[in-house]
């Protein structure tokens, strides 16, 4: 389909997605680690100092729509590397504030970078050189990506405790700025250049972009967005259940170490269930493994190991959020477009942040258990299987 000379260049292409998301999936990863010592220096409470989070997620929900439509019109490379500027080096930036207002300004360019590079620049680029493999490769990308969390949070962590959070922030924001501005030009190319049965079988699938965000369809790919990473982010709070559940500090490192393994593995698993078997039967079987991972945290305070299975399940099934997404916008509309409505269906994730991560703070602040958090689990994943049943029928009528 396509006309590419160098038959390694798609995979010198993903290796560049990699380094660059790797570093700025990490850097979005290692922000908490600076809550305590940062709210201690600046004597503010760490809610007081975390309202910053909430603040890029509110930036991204307006900002994706922009952002797909500046990297359909201009070089990727271009909008990368502009993203880096506002996510790397405002992240290096953040050492050099004194006042929590820094933060939260920061916050507005730091989003707006970390959309384009966490979000938007992987299923994009994937999409354009990998058309015949998109799901494996997605999950092969995901897998690699989560390895450089668990290399930049102890480095982050010795940086802190050593030299202090100022001295972190500047180096390791400085270190990924440049790692992801030399991926950007060294691996990084825009797109093949397409043949011209290619062109015809593309302009053959042509869908409005206002008419595709306007229909019921998107709206309930959206919904299922929603419902889906309101599941993925209980995540957050699982420590703090099994700690509820009286579990000691090894039994629930062991569980989240479990965890970590499962996204591995279930970032490959759902690529792969992708291309075999289509993006809305892969939702499905999604779905059932979150409702036996809910279902083994309700049952978890009979067991260690059932807690643990269920934090493994869980983290098989979290890879979906950044799997199922772009494969299902390319299922539903093809790929004219692609980009702008991908970036539209993405502000369900940021949306699902802003509400349900302190949502399900309050309630257990409240009651004192995650007896209803996992009610509304179920509900979100039976909202989710509705739904894609819902959206999926009306794409096909349309």
């Amino acid at each position: 389909m396509f006309k590419t000379k160098n038959k390694f260049l798609p995979w010198l292409v993903l290796v560049g997605i990699i380094l660059i998301r790797g570093f700025a999936s990490g850097l979005n990863g290692i922000s908490g680690l600076f809550l305590t010592p940062v709210s201690e220096e600046l004597q503010v409470g760490i809610g007081t100092l975390s309202l910053y989070f909430s603040v890029m997620s509110a930036v991204q929900v307006v900002w994706f729509s922009y952002a797909g439509r500046f990297l359909n019109k201009y070089d990727i490379r271009i909008g990368a590397a502009v993203a880096a500027v506002l996510q790397a080096l405002t992240f290096a930036a953040f050492g050099l504030m004194s006042h929590v207002v820094g933060w939260y300004a920061l916050a507005i360019p730091q989003a707006m970078g970390s959309a384009i590079l966490v979000n938007l620049i992987g299923p994009i680029l994937i999409n354009r050189w990998f058309p015949n493999n998109t799901g494996i490769i997605l999950g092969v990308q995901s897998a690699c990506v989560g390895l450089f969390g668990a290399v930049l949070q102890p480095v982050t962590s010795n940086i802190i405790v050593g030299s202090g959070w100022r001295a972190a922030y500047l180096v390791i924001g400085l270190v990924a700025f440049v790692v992801i501005m030399a991926a950007v030009f060294i691996f990084l190319k825009d797109r093949p250049e397409k043949s011209e049965e290619a062109s015809k079988e593309e302009s053959t699938r042509v869908v409005n972009e206002e008419l595709s965000t306007h229909s019921a369809s998107f709206f309930a790919l959206l919904i299922f967005m929603l419902s889906l990473t309101g599941v993925a982010v209980f995540v957050q709070h699982i420590p703090t259940y099994g700690n509820l559940l009286g579990y000691s500090v090894t039994q629930v490192g062991t569980a989240l170490s479990l965890a970590s393994l499962g996204t591995a593995v279930g970032a490959l698993m759902i690529g792969f269930l992708a291309d075999r078997i289509g993006a809305v039967k892969t939702c499905y079987v999604v779905i059932g493994l979150w409702f036996l991972a809910v279902i083994g945290f309700w049952f978890g305070g009979r067991s260690a190991l059932i807690f643990a299975a269920a934090a493994f399940l869980n983290g098989v099934a979290i890879p979906s959020v950044t799997i199922i997404s772009p494969v299902l916008t390319l299922a539903f509309y093809g790929k004219v477009h692609y980009e702008r409505i991908y970036a539209k269906v993405s502000m369900g994730a940021p949306l699902s942040s802003i509400f349900l991560v302190p949502i399900y703070g309050f309630i257990y602040d409240a009651t004192q258990s995650y007896v209803l958090v996992l009610v509304m689990l179920m509900v979100l994943l039976a909202l989710a299987g509705g739904s894609i049943a819902y959206g999926w029928r009306c794409r096909k009528e349309n």
